[in-house]
């Protein structure tokens, strides 16, 4: 038991001796004495908790493309994604419109088509004619050349038929008797009957007519609306009138 004593007191000395430093070093009394024993102290910084040198920051090998394609998803889903851009409001544009330029002769419906129409970036233009009566004549038929027109023309004064002539322009029409033009095909209706109550045979009605042009364009409202309102148009005394775009 003596010498189990000892061996404990003689551990108990070795461990005292080690603690306090007697065996070659000295174990730290505090954080200065650590601080003091370290190697250049003065280059130690303290940085708050979670902070990355600047070092290490930089040596941090960049993203690869597919990295850099797979992350992009991720930040376009998260809280702090930048908002995107509001899109461009544009001007609004003018709606299709159909414009009737009408009542033209062929002349006039030329020079819109070469001036104020053709070549206007926007504007789609279809030409049509028209045919229209403009009198109504009541005559007798060519029958016979000259000679035969002036016997009949006797024989219609001693019917009482004053209002006469007979047609001298050559054509379809040359050596015809004339009877009277009117304006409405009523009038026209009127006169035939008196002259058939004066026993007059032969006699009938055709209509002249006038070939009468419109041009029909398409394409936005405003450039329709500039075009009706431009000096070409106005002088033409044409008609101006809406159709279906």
């Amino acid at each position: 038991m003596r010498i189990v004593f000892v061996i404990l007191v003689l551990l108990n000395l070795l461990a005292l001796a080690s603690i306090q430093g007697w065996l070659g070093g000295s174990a730290p009394k505090g954080e200065p004495e650590r601080l003091s024993n370290q190697l250049n102290p003065d280059r130690i910084v303290l940085r708050p908790g979670g902070s990355t040198p600047p070092g290490e920051a930089e040596a941090a090998p960049p993203a690869s493309p597919q990295e850099q394609t797979a992350a992009a998803p991720e930040a376009g889903n998260g809280r702090d994604a930048t908002p995107a851009a509001a899109p461009v409001a544009t001007a609004p544009t003018s709606p299709p419109a159909c414009t009737v330029i009408g009542g033209l002769a062929e002349g006039e419906a030329d020079a819109l088509m070469q001036t104020a129409i053709s070549g206007k970036p926007g504007l789609r233009s279809e030409r049509k004619t028209s045919t229209t009566p403009t009198a109504w004549w009541v005559r007798i038929p060519p029958n016979g050349g000259r000679d035969a027109a002036e016997r009949r023309v006797a024989e219609l004064r001693g019917q009482g038929v004053s209002d006469l002539f007979i047609v001298n322009d050559p054509g379809p029409n040359q050596n015809a008797i004339s009877l009277g033009l009117f304006k409405t095909e009523a009038k026209a209706q009127q006169h035939l009957a008196s002259l058939q109550a004066k026993q007059v045979r032969g006699a009938g009605i055709a209509s002249r007519t006038t070939t009468i042009h419109r041009i029909e364009v398409r394409g936005p409202a405003g450039a329709l609306k500039t075009l009706t309102s431009s000096p070409a148009v106005r002088r033409s005394g044409a008609t101006i009138s809406e159709c279906t775009p």
